[in-house]
């Protein structure tokens, strides 16, 4: 069956168990109605990684989940950097006591674009630092952000030495792609396509690989993740349920999800 026919079957039953499973690998549900995570669930994405930014969206990302279908990751990103050393050590005690019912620390990182002008590279890098730190002492995955960052971002991760790495919506080369495969780091792809994008993936190993719809800033759900398995399944020449499955068993082992996603009851 070819990508556009399975595609339309993935979004035809929306009321049973999905034959295809899919899984978003960074997400905000924070910032979405209940009833689109319910909508997400039952058409197939029955593992989303929320990520928290904020004081705000770290306490509803603990709130939302259920670690059924829903995971949280707790963390400061760039835009939210300039803060107090009191608020940074809030935040991070927050981590700390929750430490057991989340499966990472995200989204953090460097953003050299906008962000920037409105927090200086100095603090950004020190809040990312402090994160890596406490994910490194927690023995946790994180999720990166990294806009017009990476060799930054990259140095600091192996001057940390840090372990479990998800770059999130990869900006990167297939030059700097192989180099993060060969640490073993994992990258996502979220539902939108570029030439540079279409080559990393061609280029690096699908184990490699996860699919995310960074829902609601790129996607409009966990749904669009949908778009990302498409893509992927293209450009790797595979069925679109094969891909689905690879990806979200990807997801699961990253994250350290052992149970199968089962359906969140509203």
């Amino acid at each position: 069956m070819n990508t556009k026919l399975m595609l339309k079957e993935v979004e035809k039953d929306t009321s049973e168990k999905q034959l295809t499973e899919m899984a978003d690998a960074h997400c905000h549900l924070d910032l979405l109605d209940p009833n689109a995570i319910k909508e997400s669930v039952l058409f197939g994405v029955r593992s989303m990684i929320t990520n928290g930014v904020d004081l705000k969206s770290n306490y509803k990302s603990l709130e939302l989940a259920d670690n059924r279908n829903v995971y949280p990751m707790l963390g400061i990103d760039p835009q939210h950097s300039d803060i107090s050393e009191a608020e940074l050590e809030f935040n991070m005690q927050v981590i700390r006591q929750s430490h057991s019912r989340i499966v990472g620390i995200g989204e953090i990182g460097l953003d050299y674009g906008a962000v920037k002008e409105k927090v200086s590279v100095e603090k950004q890098k020190w809040v990312f630092e402090h994160m890596l730190d406490l994910a490194k002492q927690l023995k946790l995955p994180v999720s990166i952000h990294s806009r017009d960052a990476l060799e930054d971002v990259m140095h600091i991760l192996e001057k940390k030495d840090i372990e479990f790495v998800h770059m999130h919506f990869f900006e990167g080369n297939v030059q700097q792609a192989k180099e993060l495969e060969r640490k073993g780091y994992m990258i996502s792809v979220p539902p939108v396509q570029s030439g540079k994008r279409s080559k990393v993936i061609k280029e690096i190993a699908i184990d490699n690989i996860m699919a995310e719809s960074d829902a609601p800033a790129v996607g409009a759900t966990p749904k669009d993740v949908y778009k990302s398995i498409g893509m992927i399944s293209e450009i790797k020449k595979l069925e679109f349920k094969k891909t689905a499955d690879l990806l979200t068993a990807n997801t699961k082992r990253f994250f350290r999800i052992h149970t199968k996603g089962a359906f969140m009851r509203f």
